[in-house]
């Protein structure tokens, strides 16, 4: 094996496949990135953890064909220091050891046969487009409310659906609820699958790449026995998550008792100062509402307290007789700062004026959280603390 790359190519190619190989080798091989040469001038570079793959194709200028298994960490550590020239790979005599030149740098690291390395399973069904900067933002609006309980393995990832309605796509943890849902046009074929959280994290980076490269650019999906995700010249195929979602549309609440508005800077930077002095176990932070102003308090028993008010739009739905007694006399729910931290860190900088809309019905029952004009296409659940 001999090939000629760019130093950047050979960079993004192997920073793209680390979140990818297996860090703790049970099995050796699966801790090492496969380089593939072929005579075609294709340069191919796969890691596995047999959970989830990932391939990257370049044409780049291949002197001799040829393959070999190298350490993914090694490999990493070696590129991502390489100055900014071609670099030229070579396979020894012995077809153990890959020499890399670089201008006046040279390093040669040890491989193994690449016999060795797993057959990568892909799926052969019809694949359905969607735009990838659609994609991204569903993954961006869902991926931080996936559990990381193993035990809750139905729960361990992102529901995918894709059907005559458009995209959905729905993460939970138990004590929140994401949902993005937006119409796009679509093939006649239907997807529902679970996305395991590691795959969704490392799509998630593979499309921001792509995305600032062609803001036009489109992910192909396939479901099979995996999952396979086609974004340029990268292909990634994951193993489902097994098991059945939660039935999330019963989740959502349908009919609310009141109703606020907020700007998202105030409320975020509010959050921010009074949070320091949340108790540690739940970050638990008091919300008292009054018609036009938002009462934020937090008390640790080890700490201290801090309280910050600010401008608050708040409602009683449905006003009728005395009701509005519940208002002037302030009314209060408690929450989760990070959840609620989590939910506003979506907005950007430009964004901070943008208000946020959030409906309760009990304080004992699930509210739900949007952002002003974007009410359709995401919606926030989170459960209150007792």
């Amino acid at each position: 094996m001999e090939a000629i790359i760019h130093a950047k190519q050979l960079k993004e190619q192997v920073g793209a496949l680390q979140g990818i190989f297996a860090k703790k080798e049970t099995i050796p091989v699966l801790g090492k990135i496969k380089i593939d040469a072929n005579q075609n001038g294709a340069f191919v570079m796969t890691a596995t953890d047999l959970d989830i793959s990932l391939i990257i194709e370049q044409e780049v200028d291949i002197l001799e064909s040829g393959s070999i298994c190298l350490s993914g960490k090694k490999l990493g550590e070696i590129t991502a220091g390489l100055p900014n020239e071609p670099v030229h790979l070579k396979l020894d005599k012995s077809g153990e050891r890959v020499e890399f030149q670089a201008g006046r740098f040279k390093s040669k690291l040890s491989g193994t046969n690449s016999d060795q390395f797993p057959e990568i399973p892909r799926v052969s069904s019809e694949a359905v487009k969607l735009p990838a900067s659609v994609f991204y933002e569903g993954l961006r609006r869902t991926i931080f409310a996936v559990t990381e309980d193993n035990k809750r393995f139905t729960i361990n990832g992102i529901l995918l659906i894709l059907d005559d309605s458009g995209l959905k796509m729905v993460s939970t943890d138990g004590a929140r609820l994401c949902c993005f849902q937006t119409a796009t046009s679509l093939t006649n074929q239907n997807i529902n699958c679970l996305i395991p959280i590691k795959a969704a994290r490392e799509l998630k980076n593979l499309l921001a790449g792509e995305i600032r490269i062609n803001q036009k650019a489109q992910v192909k999906i396939k479901k099979g026995s995996h999952i396979e995700f086609e974004i340029a010249n990268k292909q990634m195929t994951a193993r489902e998550v097994t098991g059945n979602f939660p039935n999330w549309e019963m989740v959502i609440p349908k009919t609310f008792e009141y109703f606020a508005e907020i700007k998202g800077g105030e409320l975020k930077d509010a959050l921010t100062r009074v949070g320091v002095m949340a108790d540690d176990a739940h970050r638990r932070i008091e919300f008292v509402f009054s018609q036009n102003k938002l009462l934020l308090k937090s008390e640790s028993a080890e700490t201290g307290n801090s309280a910050e008010e600010i401008g608050c739009t708040f409602q009683k739905l449905n006003n009728t007789g005395n009701d509005s007694k519940d208002i002037s006399d302030g009314w209060k729910i408690a929450f989760n700062t990070k959840y609620l931290m989590d939910f506003l860190a979506l907005q950007s900088a430009k964004q901070s004026e943008q208000r946020v809309i959030w409906k309760f019905g009990t304080n004992v029952s699930q509210s739900l959280m949007s952002f002003e004009g974007e009410e359709r296409l995401f919606s926030y659940v989170l459960v209150p603390l007792k």
